[in-house]
């Protein structure tokens, strides 16, 4: 057999055994984590160093490593692991592509049934998402499914002082059907809140001209009696001090930096939805 005819008798492999697999959990409707990396095989057939470091991570997390080596891609499915914990999982690996030299593209990733419908759908994203430069390269991609559980467009007012993490935030959100608006201090995170009436409202507690506290109490002052506004807490402030504090004031979620985007966005989905 020749080079060309051995490499596409592994890829029919490839593609039957994963196949296989996905069709599995799509038939039994059980929740399984994608995590698809464009890289490298070197010198480690069995995927050891990756497997191993997802025992250190959760030795019970039952995983299949695949991969084709004409297109140079992995996949990984993890069982019974949700979108939130598959990013957990996914960058650890993706660190340790990057350690040994080995990753050559994007790493993207999904979970069934959370980011699309049928299996056939949320791999048709994987490979757009795979074939397309990202934007940031070193974030991992997530594959979200529309969102259909609300009538209309939630709004969420985001109050933080970094321009960073207000545009990264802004952009995400926009993308996944949120009416997003920015203000970045308290002062105006206090105007845009009367102006816009939102549905969330993300708040770091380090704020210039009315800081977090002040700015939470005044929230609460001012919501109406029909008011469902949740208040969830974005902040650099680590102490179990400052968590009591913000709880105290009838906060919905605190959430500590650095952290994650989709777990941030899951957070604040499963509030709209409580």
């Amino acid at each position: 057999m020749n080079h060309n005819g051995k490499q596409e008798t592994l890829r029919n492999r490839f593609t039957d055994k994963l196949s296989y697999f996905l069709r599995y959990y799509e038939a039994s409707r059980l929740s399984c984590g994608m995590i698809f990396a464009r890289c490298e095989k070197n010198n480690d057939p069995e995927w050891t160093r990756l497997q191993d470091r997802l025992q250190e991570s959760d030795p019970d997390r039952a995983a299949q490593f695949f991969y084709d080596d004409s297109a140079k891609l992995l996949v990984v499915l993890l069982d019974d692991t949700n979108l939130s914990d598959t990013h957990y999982f996914a960058l650890p690996i993706k660190a340790l592509l990057q350690t040994h030299h080995q990753l050559k593209g994007n790493v993207c990733i999904a979970s069934f049934p959370e980011s699309g419908e049928t299996m056939d759908d949320i791999l048709q994203e994987l490979k757009d998402r795979l074939e397309t430069p990202a934007h940031q390269p070193d974030l991992i991609q997530i594959v979200v499914r529309p969102d259909s559980d609300f009538e209309r467009k939630p709004c969420l007012l985001l109050i933080e002082n970094d321009p960073i993490v207000r545009r990264m935030l802004r952009i995400r959100f926009e993308r996944y059907g949120f009416d997003v608006h920015l203000a970045q201090d308290g002062q105006e995170g206090m105007d845009q809140y009367i102006r816009q009436q939102p549905d969330v409202v993300i708040t770091e507690l380090n704020l210039p001209i009315v800081d977090g506290y002040q700015l939470i109490d005044w929230l609460q002052k001012h919501q109406g009696a029909q008011s469902s506004c949740k208040i969830v807490v974005l902040t650099d402030k680590r102490l179990e001090e400052d968590m009591a504090k913000c709880f105290q004031r009838g906060v919905a979620d605190y959430i500590t930096k650095p952290f994650s985007p989709v777990e941030l966005e899951l957070r604040i989905r499963r509030l709209l939805v409580s």
